[in-house]
């Protein structure tokens, strides 16, 4: 064989899929082969089905042609099967192979996903099959529909939600797998892909979303598939991404000055204040314990709320307030409203001491009275208004003595600086005692008044009576020096015994029996009678001219009697008892001061 053929041989080798001239070997026939097991490579193309996987209407009308390399493996065969039919070539020396399929097999197909089978079989007859996805959309009487799932659970994007980015998620049909979706936010687009379920799935960065004022947009979501056909929907999302746009909540005054007293609170209350940021889906709760209000925000940020006077005082039974600010994006801020609530006025205390008890006695009556008194402004008493001065309220004798007996249960008028007032009855504050007073009586003692020699010995029964004196009222009896007592009895009279020889020591003379009592208040009651005591042997009283003649009398009596009978002694004087001069005198004594005696015989 010449050169010139050897070349010719050569090009045609290279322009041929499979070799058409094998070698013989008369040696090789003497060998022993050894069988090959192992199956080829699966096929890869090079590019997919019409370049990107989906067969439109225009590319309808051509092979369908797909092509690439078999290393290590030429001669094998490549089988593409597509709907039960087969079409095959032959991988040429080099490991190229190509595969084609003619239009007619699509015709009659339904737009959607199919794959077909491309198989590589070896000289040894080892197979290996690959499956080829592709789309096929040719009716161009069909568009695109689209779906787009809620954004981020609300169709809203909060300071959280967009630190990381945001996807957003969808449905779409008549669209081949891969295919591209186009999302338009504020004028820039970002485009997400579509799996085999027809689901897609796109991103917006976060320093997009840093980039964009908060606010409410519009989200476009577009899709066109293969034939031209494009299809959008829309979505409104609410981006609140940025943290200034977290407002401050502050407060106006609960009420003028800033206190809710007893009055405000039982009536309507209303809470209200600004937010210093508005943005869109705004929305305030006012939480005490379980109770949950919404405010009203305006326009400028302002808000209030009124609470329902039946509700207000379980409202503020805490004392505080919880008010949260939520927008449409989910975000929060919250702040704590402290309220101050006087309600209560402080308890009426006081300190009563007239004379060691709380009863007015008309003695007490003659003196001013003065008593501790807290928590009162004015106290109103029989008629006339009393201020307390560093808490303590005088009351003068005369408008005590004015008091009619009995409880006396002033009004207690009472305020304080937040407004809260209300009267109280000091109930029995102190009871008067002074207009109705005890009386007592003594019967006349001795049946006479006078106390003789012979009664001193006798028991005397000592009574009387009284009036407004309780029974067992002590009556005390003095008469001189001595004290007696005795008690009132049921029917107001009174008794006591003087026993015998008790007043036996009390000279003669004129005295004062008093007997006395007093109530439960202090009043005093006294009766008194006069007695004369006699209870003495009477002396006699006589002049020194009277004296004398009787010493003469005597004397002479005695020298009769002498001389009757002369034996006896003339010495003896009668000793008998006179008074002269309101002195004691003894005839004795006035014998013994004079001459003395003669013994007459």
């Amino acid at each position: 064989m010449s050169s010139h053929q050897s070349e010719q041989q050569l090009a045609a080798i290279l322009q041929s899929a499979v070799s058409l001239y094998p070698v013989t070997d008369d040696a090789a026939s003497l060998q022993t082969r050894s069988v090959d097991t192992t199956p080829p490579a699966p096929l890869r193309p090079y590019e997919p089905i019409a370049q990107d996987g989906v067969i439109a209407a225009w590319e309808a009308g051509k092979n369908i042609h797909l092509r690439g390399r078999a290393e290590s493996e030429p001669g094998a065969t490549v089988t593409l099967t597509f709907n039960g039919e087969s079409w095959h070539s032959t991988v040429n020396k080099w490991g190229y192979w190509n595969a084609s399929m003619p239009p007619s097999m699509l015709h009659g197909l339904a737009d959607g996903a199919y794959s077909l089978t491309l198989t590589i079989t070896d000289k040894a007859g080892n197979s290996t099959d690959t499956q080829v996805g592709f789309g096929v959309y040719v009716d161009k009487t069909v568009k695109p529909t689209l779906s787009v799932d809620t954004i981020s659970g609300d169709n809203a994007v909060s300071v959280a939600e967009g630190i990381y980015g945001v996807e957003v998620h969808g449905n779409v049909t008549h669209m081949p797998v891969n295919s591209a979706i186009t999302l338009t936010l504020a004028g820039k687009k970002y485009l997400g892909g579509v799996n085999e379920k027809g689901e897609w799935t796109a991103t917006i960065h976060e320093q997009d979303l840093q980039a964009l004022k908060d606010g409410v947009y519009s989200l476009k979501i577009s899709a066109t598939d293969p034939n031209g056909k494009t299809t959008s929907t829309y979505q409104d999302i609410t981006l609140i991404t940025h943290v200034s746009s977290l407002p401050h909540i502050s407060f106006d005054k609960v009420t003028a000055d800033n206190v809710i007293n007893k009055e405000e609170s039982l009536n309507d209350l209303t809470f209200s204040g600004a937010l210093s940021v508005v943005v869109p889906g705004q929305q305030l709760l006012l939480c005490s314990g379980d109770a949950v209000y919404h405010a009203q925000i305006g326009s400028d940020g302002h808000w209030q709320v009124t609470i329902p006077a039946s509700e207000v005082a379980s409202f503020i039974a805490l004392g505080e307030v919880r008010v949260y600010a939520l927008d449409g994006a989910g975000n929060s801020t919250d702040s704590l409203l402290e309220l101050n609530v006087v309600t209560q006025l402080p308890a009426i205390y006081y300190e009563i001491n007239i004379g060691g008890d709380t009863t007015l006695n008309q003695q007490e009556a003659q003196h001013d009275l003065s008593f501790y008194l807290e928590g009162v402004n004015q106290l109103t008493l029989n008629g006339k208004n009393y201020t307390p001065v560093a808490g303590m309220v005088t009351i003068s004798a005369e408008d005590l003595q004015a008091l009619p007996d009995g409880e006396v249960s002033p009004i207690a008028t009472r305020w304080d600086q937040y407004g809260n007032h209300d009267t109280q009855v000091i109930e029995n504050l102190f009871n008067v005692a002074t207009h109705q007073l005890p009386t007592i009586t003594l019967n006349q003692p001795f049946g006479d008044g006078v106390l003789d020699a012979a009664e001193v010995n006798n028991w005397h029964l000592i009574q009387g009576s009284s009036s407004h004196l309780e029974q067992g009222s002590l009556v005390t009896l003095t008469l001189g020096d001595q004290s007696y007592s005795a008690t009132v009895k049921a029917d107001g009279n009174w008794a006591l015994t003087i026993l015998a020889g008790q007043l036996a020591p009390l000279d003669d003379g004129s005295y004062q029996m008093k007997v006395s009592a007093q109530d439960k208040a202090g009043n005093i009651a006294t009766a008194t009678r006069p007695v004369t005591v006699d209870s003495h042997e009477a002396v006699a009283q006589v002049s020194s001219e009277q004296l004398d003649t009787l010493l003469v009398n005597v004397t002479d009596s005695n020298v009769s009697q002498h001389d009757q009978h002369s034996d006896a002694t003339a010495s003896r004087v009668v000793e008998s008892h006179y008074s002269a001069s309101d002195s004691s005198y003894t005839l004795a004594d006035h014998v013994q001061q004079q001459h003395q005696v003669q013994t007459l015989v």
